[in-house]
């Protein structure tokens, strides 16, 4: 962005009477901080200059471009200068490969910036920068449909207007357009930056822009905010004044941004204080607060860091005083500037222009595991989201798929534009795998079938097991599932199953054990006879009636039969021999019958069992007949109840 990236505020001079071609006046200009003013100057300078004109100034001229964005001037200072001295080392060489990234010029970019670490040696870099630019390259030219759209909101003004953050209905917003601030900052001739408020429903706006909160007042910047979830806290950003609202300036003649902590009280911040970890040596902004409350996310350029600005963070304890700040890291943070954090579902996303992107601050995303505190490399989120210019202050709505971001990019209202945006829901997958065995012989079963269907009944897939039994199909994330494992000759057997929400991550394998029908028919030693082989079916005691046990052990005859439609039975039902014979016979006859009706009511067809006859005891299988003293063991041969396939 052409506005405040710097983290620094200079206290203004006056110059006026000065001759705008002098060299003198465009150095002072520049030292000052008067960007804008300097950059002409130099211009100035160098269109009449008839000598050799120094190397620091064609610095200083680029540097005065490249802080206000004007990157096709600042490239021809730059060019210029490192063809003077091609000794140059940072931080020009860094800022001149981030203005050739401004102009789109990633090739000339990555030479300089590879020759550069082929001179200092430093071969672990050079090995990291080879694999960023490729990895750029592939983003660069990836053709897939982005994943995100945007629309320029209708509150946008001819100044900058960016940090957009969601209160409630309300889009609050940093702006240079006018309002609390009085003066001009000298760094681009804008108004200083207020806080600003309008109801806003997603990309509708609704009412006008009005002035956040006035007790934010301090005459100077005023920007930035965020909010802890369910209190009244709020952080935000202002420049570092005294009592008598003046600027209080360091060494250098520099004024910091400074984090204030406050209570939002129906729309008015109050008891507004100071962090901690304020300094009048360096800045701290951009707070974004976590949605459990328990982080403050900021950017700053205090001593420790890695280059310009850093992101860090802290824990927010019980008591709302903030722990150490802690710096985010140099998996996060470069040599250049890193700003605008903002926390989403343990998802970092914050704006930077020292990794390899498209130019001027890009937006990237890292995974942030609170438990090791360590973030993932981080992700550029790619085109649309990011241009050649300044895309930043990124945040999202709860849905996680919609939020507001900030830009200076072409074809926009006025320098920084609020956008609001939209996110396809990332191609998210996994695999349900398993195997398919013989229940009884625990043989691999090739070539079985095995079915998914969603919870619609709408058939999902359909795969084979391979050689070694195995299946897998790849189905959508959060996806329920049944699935039905089918082979010839076997019974089929269903599961449930359902993928996660995390692309490839891995699930419990979802085995089946399928079971031969052949294992249900055994052939009678004596009869020859075909039967259905099942457990003994135990009745109560002088009972026919059909007990759970008893239909637990049916059950297998009803799969059976309806695995077998033509299947045609009988039903035999015997005892042992105590009791009378006439006892016996009636019994065994009103438990075949029982039997015979359970199956009827399980859906069996009445002319599939042509008859259910008890014989009592009259067809024991041993000696153990009247009178003869026999084990209970030898007795329970006896009571049985065989199903006699005569057909199928």
């Amino acid at each position: 962005m052409k506005y405040v990236l710097t983290l620094i505020l200079a206290l203004a001079f006056s110059f006026q009477g000065m001759s705008q071609s002098s060299l003198k006046n465009a150095d002072r200009l520049f030292k000052t901080y008067y960007y804008v003013k300097a950059s002409k100057a130099y211009s100035d300078y160098m269109n009449s200059a008839k000598g050799d004109i120094s190397t620091q100034t064609l610095l200083n001229a680029a540097d005065a471009n490249y802080y206000i964005y004007n990157t096709f001037q600042a490239k021809q200072y730059y060019q210029r200068a490192f063809e003077k001295d091609s000794t140059l080392t940072e931080p020009y060489i860094s800022r001149y490969v981030r203005t050739l990234r401004s102009e789109g010029d990633y090739e000339g970019a990555h030479s300089i910036y590879s020759n550069y670490l082929q001179k200092i040696g430093n071969q672990d870099s050079i090995r990291q920068n080879q694999k960023r630019y490729e990895e750029f390259l592939e983003l660069l030219n990836d053709e897939e449909e982005p994943l995100y759209r945007l629309t320029n909101i209708s509150s946008n003004s001819a100044y900058s207007d960016f940090a957009p953050v969601v209160y409630g209905d309300t889009l609050i917003f940093s702006s240079s357009r006018p309002g609390n601030a009085k003066s001009l900052y000298s760094w681009n001739d804008q108004p200083f930056l207020s806080l600003f408020k309008v109801a806003a429903k997603r990309d509708t706006i609704i009412g006008n822009v009005k002035v956040f909160s006035k007790a934010t007042k301090s005459n100077y910047h005023d920007a930035t905010v965020a909010f802890v979830p369910d209190t009244t806290t709020v952080y935000f950003t202002s420049s570092n004044i005294n009592e008598k609202k003046k600027l209080i300036l360091d060494d250098r003649r520099k004024n910091h941004f400074q984090l204030f902590k406050g209570n939002l009280i129906n729309g008015v911040i109050e008891n507004r204080d100071k962090v901690n970890f304020n300094s009048d040596f360096h800045s701290v902004s951009h707070p974004s607060v976590s949605k459990d409350g328990k982080y403050l996310f900021f950017a700053s350029d205090m001593t420790g860091g890695f280059g310009g600005s850093d992101i860090y963070y802290s824990k927010i304890l019980n008591d709302g005083s903030l722990s150490k700040p802690v710096n985010a890291g140099a998996t996060i943070n470069t040599s250049g500037n890193e700003f605008f954090p903002f926390l989403h579902e343990d998802v970092l996303y914050y704006s930077s222009n020292g990794l390899i992107g498209f130019g001027g601050q890009d937006i990237f995303s890292s995974e942030f595991n609170k438990d090791s505190s360590r973030f993932s490399q981080p992700m550029n989120l790619g085109k649309v989201v990011n241009t050649t210019y300044d895309d930043f202050s990124m945040i999202f709505m709860d849905d996680g798929l919609t939020g507001y971001m900030a830009s200076n990019r072409e074809n926009g209202v006025g320098d920084d534009d609020i956008y609001f945006f939209t996110k396809e829901p990332l191609p998210c997958f996994q695999m349900l795998a398993g195997n398919v065995i013989d229940k009884r012989t625990r043989e691999i079963l090739e070539d079985a079938t095995v079915t998914l269907r969603d919870t619609a009944n709408t058939v999902m897939s359909i795969v084979k097991t391979d050689s070694d039994g195995n299946y897998e199909v790849e189905l959508p994330c959060s996806l329920e599932v049944t699935l039905t494992a089918e082979k010839e000759n076997y019974f089929e057997e269903v599961k449930l199953g359902k993928t996660g929400d995390i692309d490839g991550e891995e699930n419990e394998p979802i085995n089946f054990e399928l079971e031969s029908a052949e294992d249900l028919i055994v052939v009678d030693e004596v009869t020859k006879q075909e039967k259905i082989d099942l457990d003994p079916i135990f009745f109560d005691f002088d009972k026919s009636d059909i007990t759970e046990q008893a239909a637990e052990v049916l059950a297998d005859a009803v799969k059976l039969m309806k695995f077998y439609p033509d299947m045609v039975i009988k039903i035999e039902a015997h005892t042992d021999s105590r009791g009378s014979d006439k006892y016996n016979f009636n019994l065994s006859d009103r438990r075949a019958k029982a039997t015979q009706q359970y199956l009827f009511s399980q859906g069996i067809e009445e002319d599939r069992i042509i008859s259910a006859q008890g014989y009592g005891e009259r067809r024991l299988l041993n000696k153990c007949s009247d009178g003869v003293k026999c084990t209970e063991e030898l007795h329970d041969v006896n009571r049985r109840s065989d199903f006699i396939i005569l057909k199928r």
